[in-house]
């Protein structure tokens, strides 16, 4: 089974369901430096990720200098930093060397336009995810970017893309934008990706999952066979 990472938890409620459903990586915007509705501070995250069970990781989503994104995860304490803003290549791997020694991998996202380019110093994606090679992290995820909201866009990564990404790319590839339960079945089939990230597709509203679109997601790809693993 592809791995599922679903953001944007704001509460035990929403926790304790992705938990049930068998949700592998949960997910936690802290601190992101531009305003999105899901926004956590690192108090609230930390005591989120405390109520995470074993066998069960938690991720911190955010974005900005390499100093506030480690103290970032000094305050929240998550298996893994998502930097998921404009970090350089050098930030990415200052950031990724600092926290591995804390014990906490690091995920780059690779945000891309409509034009097909990424928000990223490097704007070709195929040759922005050879340069992260070097930079120490664990994963890759590739996300839609607009003008008009950060993350949770809503919005497809052209396939095409991603593929492209995937060919050059040594490092696990995780998909993500405009996923929901009708659509990641056929997608998953076409691109295989390590695994996905969904926010909005298993929402009611920001801060409120709904409990038949989370389970549906999940069955929607337990069909696939593909192995668990954690």
């Amino acid at each position: 089974m592809t791995r599922v990472k679903i953001c944007g938890i704001m509460n035990r409620q929403d926790l304790n369901l992705c938990v049930k459903a068998g949700v592998h990586t949960l997910g936690f915007v802290v601190d992101y430096p531009e305003w999105v509705p899901w926004n956590l501070s690192p108090a609230q995250a930390r005591q989120l990720i405390a109520a995470v069970p074993p066998m069960v990781c938690s991720c911190v989503v955010t974005g900005g200098s390499a100093e506030k994104i480690i103290a970032v995860a000094q305050a929240a304490r998550p298996d893994i930093i998502q930097l998921h803003h404009r970090e350089t290549l050098d930030e990415t791997a200052k950031i990724a060397v600092r926290l591995r020694r804390q014990g906490i991998k690091t995920i780059k996202a690779l945000r891309i336009d409509e034009e097909g380019r990424c928000a990223f110093e490097i704007p070709d994606p195929a040759t922005a995810a050879q340069a992260l090679h070097s930079a120490g992290i664990a994963a890759l995820l590739v996300d839609s970017y607009t003008s008009t909201l950060a993350g949770g866009t809503g919005v497809k990564v052209d396939l095409k893309t991603f593929s492209a990404i995937d060919r050059v790319s040594r490092l696990p590839l995780i998909l993500a934008g405009g996923l929901n339960p009708d659509n990641i079945r056929a997608i998953v089939e076409n691109v295989n990706p390590y695994a996905v990230d969904v926010l909005t597709g298993v929402e009611d509203h920001p801060g409120r999952k709904n409990p038949e679109k989370v389970n549906r997601f999940i069955n929607n790809l337990r069909p696939l066979g593909h192995n668990i693993q954690y």
